[in-house]
């Protein structure tokens, strides 16, 4: 789930196994419009950012793809983004170079990178996970635009997104997968708190 203005409005935007996305008024508590439909499997994560100043849905599924949706019309913009080989379970925006991106994680241990703009991948997969990726966040180190990873195999990883590297080793100390990852600051150092299971 993940939340958003619409006209003004606050909304929620969720994905569901009934392979659907709905978007919310929270004010009322009621559906805005039909289910964004077009995903042929369970819609795992949703994030929301701006494109071209609209709001905008990014949502991956477990059938692969990672679909951009505009909340105002509730219509997809373009063909679903491809790369991943296995379900995506992760996703989270972000600006690199000014330019809105999306940031997915999935079962293949893969985590890419996306220009909303071209619906491309920006460079290659960023790749050190041995298995799946189960979140994928966004934030600052240092003025640079940075992704932090979290995966079965009980690390997490910190990503340069401008240059597409790691920033430093991975993260260890988990002994079990790590199911989950928020960044803050902590006297001015950017910092990211993790759970495992």
């Amino acid at each position: 789930m993940a939340c958003t203005e619409l006209d003004g409005l606050p909304i929620a935007v969720t994905g569901s196994s009934d392979h659907t996305v709905r978007v919310w008024d929270l004010t009322t508590g009621r559906p805005l419009g039909k289910p964004l439909t077009g995903h042929t499997n369970a819609v795992l994560a949703v994030a929301c950012t701006e494109l071209d100043g609209r709001p905008t849905a990014i949502t991956a599924s477990w059938d692969g793809t990672v679909r951009v949706w505009d909340l105002t019309t509730g219509r997809p913009l373009g063909e679903p983004l491809t790369g991943h080989t296995e379900p995506v379970y992760a996703v989270a925006c972000t600006q690199v170079n000014g330019r809105p991106t999306a940031v997915t994680g999935s079962f293949d241990g893969a985590v890419l990178v996306w220009d909303l703009a071209t619906r491309r991948p920006l460079g290659k997969p960023l790749t050190g996970h041995t298995e799946m990726v189960r979140e994928v966040v966004c934030t600052e180190v240092n003025g640079r635009p940075t992704a932090v990873s979290t995966s079965d195999d009980g690390t997490v990883r910190v990503w340069n997104l401008t240059t597409g590297r790691p920033l430093g080793k991975p993260l260890t100390g988990h002994t079990e997968r790590v199911h989950a990852v928020a960044c803050t600051e902590l006297d001015g150092v950017p910092i990211a708190v993790t759970g495992s299971s």
